[in-house]
């Protein structure tokens, strides 16, 4: 059985913008150094960590891939990432300042729809997604 929301304050916003859009599975919605911050009634708390976790990995790889192949004045230009399983699609981007958004869809899905509507969750609300810069460990790991 899925959590309450309880410790999910944005949750619904993701149920209300991206858990309605046909053949989505899940959202959520994170840090950009992976810790879960909002996820949609459609996915438990575990699996959420474990998303937040891996979509900010897949960031900081796409980010890497820009300064690789782009423009070395434009680092992060890195705009959205699609990954495509034998199952599903999943579609990565940035919400706001230092926040991440995460979407799971069934293949037939409408992508263009989905993340046409990433989009107008983030310029919406943007306000709402910005994640405070955490500080190192030597200044305690607070966000600043």
């Amino acid at each position: 059985m899925l959590k309450a929301h309880d410790d999910n304050a944005l949750g619904w916003l993701l149920d209300e913008h991206l858990g309605s859009c046909p053949g989505v599975r899940f959202a959520v919605h994170m840090t950009s150094d992976g810790l879960l911050s909002s996820y949609t009634k459609t996915i438990d708390k575990d699996t959420g960590d474990k998303l937040a976790a891996v979509t900010a990995a897949l960031r900081a790889a796409g980010l890497a891939w820009a300064e690789v192949t782009g423009r070395p004045d434009r680092p992060n230009a890195v705009r959205q990432h699609l990954i495509e399983t034998d199952q599903w699609i999943g579609l990565t981007s940035a919400a706001a300042e230092n926040s991440l958004l995460a979407v799971c869809a069934d293949l037939d899905s409408d992508i263009g729809l989905i993340s046409e509507r990433m989009n107008a969750l983030s310029q919406r609300v943007g306000h709402e997604l910005v994640s405070p810069e955490r500080q190192g460990a030597a200044d305690g790991g607070r966000p600043r």
